[in-house]
C-alpha cells in the first residue's frame, strides 16, 4: 500500500494538472477576443483655483477640477 504522504502527493499533482488545464482553457477562450469598443469622452467643465498650500513653504498652488462624461458599450 502507499503511504499517506505518497497519496497526498498524487492528489496534489493531479489537482495541479487539472488547474493548469483549466487556466490554459480560460486563456484560449479570451486570447483572440476583440477588445476594441467605441468610447465617447466629453469634457463639460474645467475649473482652476489658486489655493494656499499648507504642506510646504508659504506659497500658493493650483488646484484643478475637471468634470467629464464617459460613454462606452462594453457588452
Amino acid at each position: 500500500m502507499n503511504t499517506v504522504l505518497s497519496r497526498a502527493n498524487s492528489l496534489f499533482a493531479f489537482s495541479l494538472s487539472v488547474m493548469a488545464a483549466l487556466t490554459f482553457g480560460c486563456f484560449i477562450t479570451t486570447a483572440f477576443k476583440d477588445r476594441s469598443v467605441p468610447v465617447d469622452i466629453h469634457v463639460s467643465r474645467v475649473m482652476l483655483k489658486n489655493v494656499d498650500d499648507f504642506t510646504g513653504p508659504r506659497e500658493r498652488s493650483d488646484l484643478g477640477f475637471i468634470t467629464f462624461d464617459i460613454s462606452a458599450d462594453i457588452l
